[in-house]
């Protein structure tokens, strides 16, 4: 009886890459429920929203150090906007300022044939 030539054979290699992407997939799917479960149990909680309220008030009270924090989140936030629209300004201007000077249309017999 005849043996045949070519036998393909998975690599070990392939094998154990194969596994340990099945594990890691898996490991996410159950980290992913857990965090889901978790975030389920947060939200459907009797007192969540008391706690909520009573967290921003601490946020909002002033003398703290989560109200300073809150007021530097704002006032970055505030720069970053200031700096967006500055320098919106300045690529418009920039823009507007090259189509003023004046570019002329091409001529049709600028060149030679």
């Amino acid at each position: 009886m005849p043996t045949q030539r070519f036998v393909v054979v998975p690599a070990p290699l392939e094998e154990r890459v194969a596994a340990s992407v099945a594990t890691r997939v898996q490991g996410a799917v159950t980290e992913a429920l857990r965090i889901k479960k978790e975030v389920n149990a947060t939200i459907h909680r009797d007192d969540f929203g008391n706690r909520t309220v009573d967290a921003l008030q601490h946020v909002t009270r002033p003398g703290g150090l989560p109200f300073v924090l809150f007021m530097l989140l704002i006032a970055v936030l505030a720069v970053r906007e200031l700096l967006l629209r500055i320098e919106t300004k300045r690529i418009l201007r920039e823009h507007n300022g090259g189509a003023e000077a004046g570019a002329r249309a091409p001529n049709d017999r600028e060149h030679a044939d």
